[in-house]
Parts: C-alpha cells; sequence; structure tokens
C-alpha cells in the first residue's frame, strides 16, 4: 500500500511540474540575448558557470532586491522551470568555458591544479538563473543568478538590464543584493 501511494505522489508531482512548464511561454530573443549577455560577461570566476542548471529558477522580488530602496518596478513571471534554450546553454559548457577561460590568459596549467580544480582553478558549482522579470514598458529586466557549492558558500546577485535605443540590451551596474558566502 505504501509503495503504490508513493508512486502516486511520484506521478502528480511530476505530472504537476511538467504542466507549469507546458503553461510557461517560449523564451523570447530578449530573454535569450540577456541570458547570453550575462553568461559571456560574467564578473565572477569564469568556471562557476560550468554545468549550469539547465532550467530556471522563480524569480523572488524580496531575494533580488533585498534592502534596495528604490527596486525597479517589474511584473514578475509566475512560472520557472522552463528549460533553457541550447544557445544560452552552449555558453556554459565546460569546452566553451575553457576556451573563454584560455583567451582571457587565465588558464591554469593542468599539472599546477590541485585535484578536482577546474581550468581557472576554481571548484564546481551549483550555478542557477532566475526568470527574468521586466518591467511593464519591457524597457528593463531584471534577474537573480546563483553559485554556491557544499561548502555552504557562493555567490548570488541581482542583475538589472535596460533597453538602449539601439535595440540592445545593456547591463546596468553594480549587481544588486550581492551576497558571497
Amino acid at each position: 500500500m505504501s509503495k503504490r501511494l508513493i508512486w502516486f505522489l511520484a506521478v502528480v508531482t511530476v505530472t504537476a511540474l511538467a504542466q507549469v512548464t507546458a503553461d510557461a511561454p517560449p523564451f523570447t530573443a530578449d530573454e535569450i540575448a540577456i541570458y547570453r549577455d550575462f553568461l559571456l560577461h560574467y564578473p565572477e570566476q569564469l568556471s562557476n558557470v560550468i554545468g549550469m542548471q539547465d532550467t530556471t529558477v522563480a524569480f523572488v522580488a524580496p531575494m533580488a532586491f533585498g534592502d534596495e530602496p528604490n527596486p525597479p518596478n517589474l511584473t514578475i513571471p509566475a512560472y520557472s522551470g522552463r528549460k533553457l534554450p541550447p544557445e544560452v546553454i552552449a555558453l556554459t559548457g565546460e569546452e566553451a568555458v575553457t576556451a573563454r577561460i584560455g583567451a582571457a590568459g587565465k588558464l591554469v596549467d593542468l599539472k599546477k591544479r590541485r585535484p578536482n580544480e577546474l581550468p581557472d582553478g576554481g571548484q564546481r558549482m551549483h550555478f542557477t538563473l532566475s526568470e527574468i522579470a521586466f518591467d511593464s514598458k519591457h524597457k528593463q529586466a531584471a534577474f537573480v543568478y546563483s553559485a554556491t557549492c557544499g561548502c555552504k558558500g557562493g555567490s548570488r546577485g541581482t542583475i538589472v538590464y535596460v533597453l538602449m535605443e539601439n535595440g540592445r540590451w545593456s547591463r546596468k551596474g553594480p549587481i544588486l543584493n550581492f551576497w558571497i558566502g
């Protein structure tokens, strides 16, 4: 009886999650451009993004803006768990990241790395991107990234983008609500 109940709960959970994801809209060109720009110009240790989670997490405004006195007025997406498009995920593969680390001159010689160290001396992180929240005029956007390791440390920050006159998205600095543990 208990095995049937466990299987039933597992099926209901998976079905509910699948319905939430199925109802979510496909990624827009703006969302893809924002995620790509962020990953190509990631402000911390580049190896953090290797093996990034391939689905989004929810955008949580209190976590995103914390004590910010004037956070942007954004429409928070009611969905999460969307599978990120291949052109975004491709930027987080070990080969692609290693090539960018090498191009930046930050590649640590394989002989000098400790066991399990990544190409720039970093360690494996659990890296996530939240859904992107836009303002009502679609001129500002924000999302939260998180890089955590098993040692209870890591970083998290809120990235705000603005739509420029030329139609391109530009990161507005500094990173809000930045945390390193």
